[in-house]
């Protein structure tokens, strides 16, 4: 599928500090060195302290030792550092992925009006259809009816008419994207007299108009949930043309972004995620995966609609949703499921925002959780619907990155290193103060500048390995 969290194996953590190593190249250090003194002293015994001997032999075993003990925190430290960094990317990376799935604006308030009074009666299953039962195909059927052009600029009033009035309410001023897609042809057309119509209202708001083509929205709706600081203004309806016999509809969306939800509205809004790609053909294993992202709680309720999917996955998606662990609402729809195609198939792409306004009406009357399920002759997608919070399972991994004690002691040596040849070549500068604030500067910038260094070079080296098992 794509968007399901990539499964990088954890690395599990280094052998801990130990101080018997270092215990063991001091003891060894020590030895090798009275090996020396004793090769080196004449046979009727050792030199005395006060020869000459002793300073060079005891600073070059204290050199050794320091730096056998510097190889061994370094070969420690890149271990420790190694994993560090992969088990910190594996978690940040699990953590983007789910805020990234996480996403989703609130349904404040929606519209959805069609010819068919009880349709959501009729998906849920409560009432049947009737035998000689009339079926109307316009809205407003009182009024005239204009095919074309026209008639969508008499629908587009209306639906501007029915959803103003909470706008003015909830959101009085400021920027506001506005989503229309229709059934027409023409879509230039449309926009143009949109555009026309909505001017000539000198609504307070700052417009941003899209006009989407005749496809599944939700790669476009995906990228319009990214900036999440401009509320959005859906309206899709399908309007009466020359010879066609479709019923008209219409529905308006009106979503905000969380930042700015009341606090009375956090706790009981309903949301709409980010939409899923999806590969019908693997239904199992998509649905699984739609699951494992815990866009909505796992121990609630499930309501399932889909609309457009081909015979063989329609057929097997009670099964498919009987596997996995969760429950479904048996007494609506089929066992939990809604068949939306047979209301709305004939819609095609257009289906898309009928069906989540139908699914935000259900809402009301208690399914809290919602997978809709959809598909036209392009793509496919999965999206979820729901009251709750957006939830994550994933618990972050809390740990420091390991002490530098590699790094540290290489930067004393160094600093001692270059010292010692400053008392040799310009003493009087090594034993001024001068000497020594350039000392005190030096491990100043070489004690965090040596860690932090090795951490770059180290991370630069793991980072291609990471990218390639995470895809």
């Amino acid at each position: 599928m794509g968007w399901s969290v990539p499964e990088v194996p954890i690395k599990a953590s280094p052998p801990a500090w130990s101080p018997w190593p270092c215990v063991l190249i001091i003891i060894m250090g020590l030895f090798i060195s009275l090996i020396i003194v004793v090769l080196n002293s004449p046979a009727d015994g050792l030199l005395p302290l006060t020869n000459r001997y002793w300073l060079p032999l005891a600073i070059s075993t204290i050199a050794w030792i320091l730096i056998a003990i510097t190889i061994y925190l370094l070969w420690w430290e890149i271990q420790a550092v190694s994993v560090w960094n992969w088990n910190t990317w594996r978690d940040e990376m699990h953590q983007a992925w789910r805020h990234h799935a996480h996403q989703h604006l609130a349904i404040v308030h929606h519209v959805l009006i069609t010819t068919d009074s009880r349709a959501l009666a009729r998906l849920a299953g409560v009432i049947k259809e009737e035998d000689g039962e009339i079926s109307v195909l316009t809205i407003l059927p009182d009024g005239p009816v204009t095919p074309g052009i026209s008639r969508f600029e008499q629908l587009s009033r209306f639906l501007i008419a029915q959803i103003t009035p909470f706008l003015f309410q909830r959101y009085p001023a400021g920027k506001l994207r506005i989503i229309i897609q229709t059934s027409g042809i023409d879509k230039n057309k449309e926009l143009q007299m949109f555009i026309r119509n909505w001017g000539a209202e000198s609504y307070p708001w700052q417009v941003d108009i899209c006009l989407q083509n005749n496809e599944l929205p939700f790669n476009d709706w995906n990228q319009k949930l990214s900036p999440g600081h401009i509320p959005v203004l859906i309206l899709a309806l399908h309007y009466r043309q020359s010879d066609e016999i479709l019923p008209e509809f219409v529905c308006g969306l009106f979503l905000m972004p969380p930042l700015l939800l009341r606090s009375t509205e956090q706790k009981n809004v309903l949301r709409l995620f980010r939409a899923m790609p999806m590969n019908n053909h693997a239904l199992a294993a998509e649905l699984q995966e739609l699951q494992s992202m815990v866009q909505l709680p796992s121990d609630k309720k499930y309501l399932v609609w889909y609309s457009g999917m081909a015979t063989a996955p329609s057929q097997s998606l009670s099964r498919v949703l009987g596997e996995l662990p969760i429950s479904l609402y048996e007494n609506i729809g089929t066992n939990g499921i809604i068949d939306y195609t047979g209301a709305y198939g004939g819609y095609g792409a257009l289906a898309g925002w009928p069906m989540i306004a139908a699914a935000a009406d259900m809402a009301a009357y208690g399914p809290e959780n919602q997978w809709l399920l959809l598909e036209d002759k392009q793509d496919a997608w999965a999206i979820a619907l729901g009251h709750n919070t957006a939830v994550s399972e994933h618990k972050p991994m809390v740990s420091l990155p390991p002490f530098p004690a590699g790094s540290i002691l290489m930067a004393i040596i160094l600093n001692m290193g270059l010292y010692y040849a400053t008392i040799h070549s310009f003493p009087s500068l090594a034993f001024s103060w001068w000497g020594l604030c350039v000392l005190l500067l030096s491990l100043a910038v070489t004690l965090p500048g040596i860690a932090l260094m090795l951490r770059y070079i180290i991370a630069t080296l793991q980072r291609q390995r990471f990218i390639k098992a995470a895809q």
